[in-house]
């Protein structure tokens, strides 16, 4: 700034320049005047720590924590994650995702960005994150069906074959997918008579054993054994009911009791939930 008013003046004293000439020196002096300041200031602002800008705790260890991981971070506040008191410097290549440090090329829960969540692998399915994209692969012994994959040697809906599902079983019958083939059984309880699965602990025609026919005087099946209904019960729906305790026969044929009740000593009591 010296050097525009020393020329301005020297002009002056001279008065050998013409009026235009002298008039820009004015400016250049004036200009350099009033932009100086500005100029400092500016140069005052860059040189400003980035670091105890950022860092803005409320008491002084806080204030000394986040300023010390500021400076493990090579004074870039932008790879500080967490709150005052127990701030962290993310390593290179990392994120802060919710408080923490992270991986996006291969956080699962943060694949490609913060919040990216993969959906949950399927059934026989593995899934990763791999360069910051989802991957979904069959796992081992499972077979790719295109939008899924499957166990044809186990999956009940795929047996032996993708989309090839077993017939649902029949009544007191259970099914499954074994080495690729649908296989039914009767379930416990039930015997196949003739040929068809039947529960031999209170059917009277089939009374524990197929073709046993429970006749009077006894003629119900109660686990499996002829006879007449015992105390406390009585024929419902052609069935000996236990009235004391069963909750849709509750002392009487056809007494439900409510929900969030039982029938205890054929009387419907409300649930005790602990």
């Amino acid at each position: 700034m010296t050097h525009q008013w020393d020329e301005f003046s020297k002009s002056l004293a001279e008065n050998t320049l013409p009026r235009r000439q002298s008039l820009r020196l004015l400016g250049a002096a004036l200009a350099g005047a009033f932009l100086s300041p500005l100029g400092l200031g500016t140069a005052s602002a860059a040189g400003r720590d980035p670091c105890k800008s950022f860092c803005r705790c409320s008491n002084r260890t806080q204030q000394n924590q986040c300023l010390a991981a500021c400076r493990a971070c090579n004074s870039d506040p932008r790879r500080l994650c967490g709150t005052c008191g127990s701030y962290a410097c993310c390593a290179a290549g990392k994120a802060c995702c919710r408080g923490y440090c992270t991986d996006l090329a291969s956080d699962f829960d943060n694949c490609g960005g913060c919040g990216n969540f993969c959906e949950a692998p399927g059934p026989y399915e593995y899934g990763a994150c791999v360069d910051g994209h989802c991957f979904y692969t069959c796992a081992e012994g499972a077979v790719d069906c295109g939008d899924y994959c499957a166990d044809l040697d186990n999956d009940f809906d795929n047996c032996g074959g993708c989309g090839a599902p077993c017939d649902d079983p029949a009544p007191y019958e259970e099914g499954a997918c074994v080495e690729g083939a649908c296989i039914y059984r009767c379930a416990p309880g039930a015997l196949a008579c003739g040929g068809r699965c039947t529960p031999v602990n209170w059917d009277p025609n089939n009374c524990g054993a197929c073709g046993n026919v429970c006749a009077a005087p006894t003629p119900y099946c109660i686990q499996g054994v002829c006879g007449d209904c015992p105390p406390g019960s009585a024929i419902c729906g052609g069935v000996c009911t236990d009235l004391m305790w069963d909750s849709g026969n509750c002392g009487g044929c056809r007494i439900v009791c409510p929900e969030q009740t039982a029938c205890a000593w054929g009387v419907c009591e409300g649930l005790t939930i602990n």
